[in-house]
């Protein structure tokens, strides 16, 4: 895959496979197979914001930003943002057993087999973000200190929070002038009109059409608004996660520089990894899997986006 920088943009970019997004950024089954393995395309290249642009010492460092495993409330599709839950172990429909707590150690091991030893470890400041972190680095058989930075938490959704995601995204889409039809499955598809489809897949119609930015922005207006008790509850959209994750980003980076460690795993959630790609110039149309890798670059004080969502060290 070809890769262009400059210090004024940003190009080269992986991007996934269309499906739906939940909060917390659980993906949805609306779609095509959501754990396929990235299609590899070129973005438009995207000016970088100033702040988005690291300052001092040269180095070049590659973060591998990646989502937390799958949690208990992920599982009963629940809205999870500034709410935290513990990964998963329970059931399958089949009777096979449902531990979240494998999967990332899968991740860990792969990583280090295929890009080396792991210089530094960060994660946001939840149960799930910890759990995950500390189960990659068993996987990579390394002993780190995990530096905790509640900037890397996933976006909050205010009075949405513990909420159905259906509620929540229905709600959405509905406010930005889309029809559910709501006795239908979430995956219905669309009637002649293309509209009255089912919840994720009008969610998954939103979000090629608007994008999540418009989404987060339309969920940040719902979300604070007075809950039934009066009680007015703030919530963020995409333009105040991606400030605080890029400035999270840009001290985890210059850190490494000035360490001189070149290869960074930070844990941070879906929906605040997806609004840190959009930051730096990449259009996210998809869900990003559980433990799914995005491969963030920082060279110079420039970022480059080389891959998002990558399920393949899952395998």
């Amino acid at each position: 895959m070809k890769r262009t920088t400059s210090r004024i943009t940003i190009a080269a970019v992986t991007a996934l496979v269309a499906s739906t997004l939940t909060a917390g950024g659980t993906v949805s089954s609306a779609a095509p197979p959501p754990e396929a393995a990235p299609v590899s395309r070129v973005a438009e290249a995207a000016t970088v914001p100033q702040h988005h642009r690291g300052n001092g010492r040269d180095g070049t460092v590659t973060i591998y930003l990646t989502r937390h495993g799958q949690t208990l409330l992920n599982t009963l599709e629940r809205v999870q943002g500034w709410t935290d839950s513990p990964l998963v172990v329970g059931t399958n429909p089949d009777g096979s057993v449902l531990d979240a707590r494998v999967l990332p150690v899968t991740v860990g091991t792969n990583l280090r087999a295929r890009e080396g030893r792991i210089d530094a470890a960060y994660s946001a400041d939840m149960k799930r973000h910890n759990e995950t972190i500390e189960l990659l680095l068993e996987g990579a058989r390394q002993s780190l200190t995990v530096n905790q930075d509640a900037r890397l938490r996933e976006v909050n959704f205010g009075k949405y929070e513990g909420a159905e995601n259906k509620e929540m995204w229905t709600d959405i889409v509905e406010h930005l002038g889309y029809t559910v039809n709501h006795d239908a499955s979430a995956t219905a598809p669309v009637d002649s009109t293309g509209q009255n489809g089912g919840w994720q897949t009008m969610q998954l119609l939103a979000v090629n059409e608007k994008g999540v930015k418009a989404l987060m922005e339309a969920m940040k207006e719902l979300a604070e608004e007075p809950t039934e008790t009066g009680v007015v509850l703030p919530a963020e959209d995409c333009a105040e996660v991606s400030d605080r994750m890029i400035r999270s980003l840009n001290n985890i980076a210059r850190t490494a520089v000035k360490h001189r460690d070149k290869r960074v795993l930070v844990v941070s959630s879906g929906l605040s990894i997806t609004c840190a790609v959009e930051a730096l110039g990449t259009r996210v149309n998809a869900g990003i899997s559980n433990v799914a890798v995005s491969e963030l670059q920082y060279s110079n004080g420039v970022w480059t986006v080389n891959s998002v969502g990558d399920t393949s060290y899952r395998q």
